[in-house]
């Protein structure tokens, strides 16, 4: 069954899906061939629609995030594209322990802008630990 077919019967939102894109738009070096569909997702249930798609018709499929290390043939992609976004940025505190959780998509910027912004309460807590790791020895 042809792709656009496929996806007009899908949940997902039509202004969110482009065929015969050019993806000198949505890569850093600013060439490449066009994609036979992108799809940009910023929802995991529009992932995990895609995927299930994808995996009963068989049709080829590329992911790509923010479109950097990214280099396009002329001849463009076959298939389904997707251009993951799902931005999230999670720290999850525990003790000594810092999990940091980031959505595929997210830009390194904001993420580090993040990091950054906690960084005084984390030298302080390091410092703290390790006055007290030191008094215990």
């Amino acid at each position: 069954m042809e792709i656009q077919s496929l996806l007009k019967k899908s949940n997902i939102a039509q202004d969110k899906i482009y065929y015969n894109e050019p993806m000198n738009k949505h890569t850093t070096f600013k060439i490449g061939g066009p994609a036979d569909c992108l799809i940009q997702i910023d929802e995991l249930e529009d992932l995990k629609e895609i995927l299930k798609i994808v995996n009963e018709n068989k049709i080829k499929l590329q992911i790509i995030g923010n479109g950097s290390n990214v280099l396009v043939l002329d001849k463009g992609i076959r298939g389904i594209t997707l251009k993951i976004q799902l931005e999230k940025i999670e720290i999850e505190e525990n003790g000594r322990n810092v999990q940091i959780i980031v959505g595929a998509g997210e830009k390194l910027g904001k993420l580090a802008r993040s990091l950054f912004a906690k960084r005084n309460y984390w030298i302080r807590r390091i410092s703290w630990y390790t006055r007290y790791d030191w008094w215990s020895c």
